[in-house]
């Protein structure tokens, strides 16, 4: 199953995701939250301590590459497995869920 939550700024999105995501957890359900948002918070929701939010690296953008097929069509795949990725950059929080953080921005000018 994959539940993908979107929407408005200031609607709660981070705060239901991170609800559902340790629901689930809980009953058992294998969770792996991705956390797209530019100001990534995800993490506190799920119950991660400051500390361990500050030791979350996120996804590099060399983790992808746009390749082109001989008829031209071009795609973005990654470089690495999603086994990888998750050992690389997965962070545990409460709950079983795992987390991964794709990107944050660290100043202006650099989203």
């Amino acid at each position: 199953m994959r539940i993908a939550i979107a929407g408005k700024g200031g609607t709660g999105k981070t705060t239901i995701a991170g609800t559902l995501a340790r629901v689930l957890g809980q009953r058992g359900r294998a969770v792996l939250a991705i956390d797209a948002d530019t100001n990534p918070n995800l993490a506190t929701t799920l119950g991660l301590a400051p500390d361990q939010v500050q030791s979350i690296t996120a996804l590099p953008r060399n983790l992808m590459e746009r390749r082109t097929a001989e008829d031209g069509t071009t795609k973005v795949v990654f470089t690495a497995s999603p086994a990888d990725i998750l050992e690389r950059f997965g962070a545990r929080a409460p709950d079983g869920v795992q987390l991964l953080m794709m990107g944050r921005v660290d100043h202006g000018g650099a989203g």
